[in-house]
């Protein structure tokens, strides 16, 4: 399952233009602490003329996010991608989710045993409406800052 979900999360983000927004426990490392997935954001952030990346966890404890890419790359492009701490929401149950361009959405429950992909408008309008929602709950990490 763990093969599928990192094909699917890369086909979202490599066809992204101009956005991708993840919210993810704890950046699950298995999925997103990957050269591909750096890459992924690197080349949108190089090729877009206003990208942005946002990043949603859970948890800043800094030593599960202590040497994770995505935590690093935050650091180095700083106008682009952005991450936030939103413990506990209503409208989360903590699972993954990544939409690419407000144009398809990946969501992965119980860690990566379900996985489905929607790429219907109103589906993603939904899930996109709601990650607005958690981010505008969520801040940025103190932890995170005083740490690096």
């Amino acid at each position: 399952m763990l093969a599928e979900s990192s094909k699917n999360l890369l086909g979202i983000m490599t066809s992204a233009c101009r956005s991708i927004d993840i919210a993810s426990p704890n950046l699950e490392p298995a999925l997103f602490d990957k050269d591909e997935v750096v890459s992924a954001i690197v080349a949108l952030v190089h090729n877009c003329r206003y990208p942005r990346v946002r990043l949603l966890i859970a948890s800043d404890n800094p030593i599960n996010l202590e040497r994770h890419r995505l935590v690093a790359l935050t650091r180095r492009l700083t106008s682009a991608v952005s991450l936030r701490v939103l413990s506990s929401h209503p409208e989360w149950a903590h699972q993954t989710i990544v939409i690419g361009d407000q144009r398809q959405v990946l969501l992965l429950m119980q860690g990566q045993l379900q996985q489905k992909i929607l790429d219907s408008p109103h589906s993603v309008t939904r899930w996109a409406d709601m990650f607005d929602r958690l981010w505008q709950a969520s801040e940025q990490s103190l932890e995170l800052k005083t740490h690096y």
